[in-house]
């Protein structure tokens, strides 16, 4: 008995090596998780926030809980980031399917003095995107621009443009619940997007 017990201790030993070794990165698994939900949580923490969109109705990011949103800032007269990001967004619903319709994206913009309500809406008429424009007065605005940690800064253009918006790109992957759950940046391929909204799904 002794002989057959001290046999089986190199393989005890070996298990709960084994089980030590599984408990370590599990908890290094949910520290990580942990600080990135700690992150993104610093993004509008109060998971809402009231604007106008493009039909001049009250928007309320609570009454859309239960939907996937991918909510970003720009301005219709953006020359670059604003349509790149939109036909990226467009692809990546293509690529999705039928899961696309359970997204919302959101388009906010920072522009308000030549963005009108009507203009939104005849801007979105040439997406095929379950699009939602929003607007609201500079204060309004800039208070949901601070909840996302986002920035935006009027240049000012000697041509007819007159001024332009330098502003940040990034696009925010909020899940069921109003929470930022992931970034996609400019520079992400289309199909890490559509990878990335799937997750959420």
């Amino acid at each position: 008995m002794n002989g057959k017990h001290s046999k089986a201790l190199p393989y005890i030993g070996v298990v709960v090596s084994i089980a030590i070794v599984f408990l370590l990165v599990l908890t290094l698994s949910r520290q990580k998780h942990q600080k990135d939900i700690k992150y993104y949580t610093v993004m509008n923490p109060e998971l809402d926030f009231s604007l106008k969109d493009q039909d001049g109705q009250d928007f309320h990011l609570r009454d859309h809980r239960g939907e996937i949103v991918l909510l970003f800032f720009g301005y219709l007269t953006c020359p670059d980031i604003c349509p790149v990001t939109i036909s990226k967004l467009s692809r990546a619903y293509r690529i999705l399917g039928g899961d696309g319709n359970k997204i919302l994206t959101v388009f906010i913009t920072i522009d308000p003095e030549r963005d009108t309500p009507q203009k939104l809406k005849e801007y979105l008429k040439y997406f095929k995107l379950n699009m939602i424009g929003l607007t609201g007065t500079k204060q309004e605005i800039d208070k949901v621009v601070d909840s996302y940690k986002a920035s935006y800064q009027k240049v000012e253009m000697d041509s007819e443009a007159g001024y332009l918006m330098d502003h940040s790109d990034l696009v925010y992957l909020i899940d069921a619940k109003g929470r930022v759950v992931d970034l996609i940046h400019f520079d992400d391929e289309v199909e890490r997007i559509a990878q990335m909204i799937k997750k959420v799904l």
